[in-house]
């Protein structure tokens, strides 16, 4: 018998990042965290996504677009990365 693959996506930096206290931690405070987890040979990460995106301009005057840029020069141009989206539904059925 061959071996077997298992993928796994660690949520820890979007889950983690889920409350209060949690959409307001600086982006240099948790990058290390990110450092050993790709060091550890996690390659499949969900960051950020819903109020963590706005939390990071309204409160820490940090850019969403720089934390994104930074995580990826992090874990290297091979891991897998996503993101939630948070948006207005653009989609409609008209059954009238």
């Amino acid at each position: 018998m061959g071996k077997k693959y298992i993928d796994i996506m660690d949520t820890t930096f979007r889950d983690g990042f889920q409350s209060v206290f949690g959409g307001r931690v600086l982006m240099n405070d948790f990058m290390p965290a990110v450092e050993a987890a790709s060091h550890a040979g996690i390659k499949h990460f969900e960051f950020g996504g819903g109020a963590r995106f706005q939390s990071l301009f309204f409160y820490l005057q940090e850019n969403a677009f720089d934390m994104m840029d930074k995580f990826r020069s992090i874990v290297g141009p091979d891991a897998n990365l996503q993101t939630l989206a948070r948006g207005i539904n653009t989609v409609m059925l008209d059954t009238g």
